[in-house]
């Protein structure tokens, strides 16, 4: 279970009820996903499930305000104890919550969390090559670039280059 609290936001690991509420309130963003979004409760439900089932390898946490309201997810997807790294991912709900520090802050929270709890050394992140703003937090956080699979995402009107990104544990540095 993760439960991280910061200045604006706190992370943990969804119920089924928040689980449900975040997916009743995303919107998706038409830069990262041409598709609207319709939320199903069975899918959401059945997805749910599926998280839980991979939550050893992959644990996902909500992002709330501190009211309780989901404004996100960020998740540790393909942690890898014997290579010591995990990818990051991140979705905030809506375009109400962009802009404002709520996503940078997770990520800071996120990196705490992998290389204080989970002990890893490596977080590898990517980004669409339009995503200017998750770059900038990229960057802004420490992040190193690596480099550019161009045209990697078919978004059915044009084709988006992957940004792939790497962060060292600071402590390892010089121990790999």
């Amino acid at each position: 279970m993760i439960n991280i609290q910061g200045d604006n936001i706190y992370l943990k690991t969804f119920s089924r009820e928040e689980y449900h509420r975040y997916w009743k309130s995303y919107v998706a963003d038409p830069v990262m996903d041409p598709n609207p979004y319709v939320y199903d409760e069975e899918k959401v439900d059945e997805k749910y499930v599926l998280i839980t089932e991979k939550e050893s390898w992959y644990p996902r946490a909500g992002i709330f305000l501190p009211n309780g309201t989901p404004i996100g997810e960020i998740s540790f997807k393909r942690v890898d104890y014997k290579k010591s790294r995990c990818e990051l991912g991140i979705a905030l709900v809506n375009d109400n919550y962009k802009g404002l520090g709520y996503g940078t802050e997770a990520v800071k929270l996120a990196i705490e969390y992998v290389f204080s709890t989970l002990k890893l050394k490596n977080i590898y992140a990517d980004t669409m090559g339009s995503n200017i703003r998750m770059q900038k937090i990229f960057e802004r956080l420490g992040f190193e670039f690596i480099n550019c699979d161009e045209h990697f995402y078919n978004m059915h009107d044009r084709c988006e280059d992957k940004m792939n990104y790497i962060l060292i544990n600071p402590n390892e540095i010089g121990c790999q």
